[in-house]
């Protein structure tokens, strides 16, 4: 006979996973509306994904910890480097473990750097993420990204 705390709990990893799923898809659309839509509304949609004391590392294009550092960067610092984007996540590794989970993804990302010259540029790693879930939902404590690079 199935023990109903076990479904119990089967159900919400369940509920939990497919919520870190869909606030890893609104990261990538909130991050693309940085870029393609500038402005406070869209930088104040991606930092409410973080943490109050939010991490998002993505290594030659900066560290920024903390609710005003985040607004900051999506708002500031990341639009004048990139006139749009478009990120796609992918084979997500997620692990929930009560309020807390990991998830490691795949993205893909392309975009248009700033400069007259500019042109179309694919960008490849992985995200490997911390995520607290908070009376708001689940949020991302720390994102760290990485980049892979083609073989030649």
């Amino acid at each position: 006979m199935p023990n109903p705390n076990n479904d119990t709990h089967r159900i919400r990893n369940l509920e939990a996973r497919q919520a870190l799923e869909q606030l890893k898809a609104h990261y990538a659309r909130n991050s693309d509306a940085v870029f393609n839509t500038p402005g406070a509304a869209s930088a104040i949609a991606l930092a409410d994904l973080f943490t109050e004391d939010g991490v998002l590392d993505l290594g030659p294009y900066g560290k920024y910890e903390g609710r005003a550092a985040l607004l900051n960067a999506f708002e500031n610092l990341l639009p004048q480097g990139t006139r749009w984007s478009t990120h796609y996540m992918m084979n997500p590794l997620i692990d929930v473990q009560g309020q807390h989970a990991t998830g490691s993804w795949y993205y893909l990302i392309r975009m248009l750097p700033a400069g007259p010259d500019a042109t179309v540029v694919e960008l490849s790693g992985s995200y490997d993420d911390i995520y607290r879930h908070t009376p708001g939902g689940w949020k991302i404590k720390q994102s760290i990204s990485g980049f892979f690079i083609p073989p030649v």
